[in-house]
């Protein structure tokens, strides 16, 4: 049996969530999954929860009474550097508009469903973010089932002399040294590392990276290129891996 048709063991869950009655029901299907819960109902609780123990999925409403959910998602993705453990985060809101997924995702957000939502949909994201979450802790801690992880997952570590992509453990490290990234910097980033010179258009981009076909978030490409390259070569002057092709799009420079 591969790896992946084995079960993903029970896993430790946060629900931020301040409306009692539907976190009352994302309590009851996560629980009917086998999941334990744990409930916060404002940011500060949250923040309490994260302190005392470590969790495997954090779901988090953005509209809370004491600020917006993305400020805790971005604290912790600017906590979690290097050898951290990566949380996956689903956030579960009523803001609905393309810009505001984008801005959910920039934010650091694995996923983005907003309300209402199928609870069928629910169950089976939370699936495959855990599913997710359980191969990069089995590739870090066990090296024996890497086969089953690189069958099931044919992106496997890409190599630049000093720079290392590890699309496994969420990882960029240059010359050992760890480089920060947010979830969609890294996403950009390994899509465009997977295929060295080939040109992306910023439509290309939006529709693979943020999956949207709206060209008014082209802002979007740009603003987090230029952060992506700002991160790359603040550890690297002598090369520059993000190419821009005047009049076309994007390239990686291998």
């Amino acid at each position: 049996m591969t790896l992946a048709e084995k079960q993903v063991p029970a896993a430790m869950i946060l629900i931020v969530e301040d409306d009692n009655d539907l976190a009352d029901l994302i309590n009851m299907h996560l629980s009917f999954q086998g999941h334990d819960v744990i409930r916060a109902t404002s940011l500060e609780l949250a923040r309490q929860a994260l302190a005392k123990q470590s969790f495997d999925l954090l779901v988090l409403d953005r509209g809370l009474e004491d600020g917006d959910g993305l400020s805790l998602c971005q604290g912790i993705r600017q906590q979690q550097i290097g050898s951290q453990p990566w949380l996956p985060v689903l956030v579960l809101t009523a803001k609905d508009a393309e810009k505001d997924k984008v801005e959910g995702l920039e934010s650091g957000a694995d996923d983005y469903l907003t309300k209402p939502f199928s609870v069928l949909e629910f169950q089976a994201r939370v699936r495959a973010m855990l599913r997710r979450q359980h191969f990069s802790n089995a590739a870090v801690n066990d090296p024996d089932i890497a086969p089953d992880i690189a069958e099931n997952n044919p992106d496997n570590v890409l190599s630049f002399g000093d720079l290392i992509i590890n699309p496994v453990t969420h990882q960029v490290e240059f010359k050992h040294n760890a480089i920060s990234l947010t979830a969609t910097e890294f996403t950009l980033l390994h899509f465009l590392a997977k295929r060295p010179g080939r040109v992306y258009s910023k439509d290309e981009l939006l529709d693979a990276v943020w999956q949207t076909q709206f060209s008014g978030y082209h802002h979007t490409v740009c603003s987090t290129i230029n952060r992506l390259r700002t991160k790359l070569n603040a550890s690297n002057d002598d090369h520059k891996y993000i190419q821009t092709v005047w009049g076309v799009g994007y390239k990686f420079e291998a």
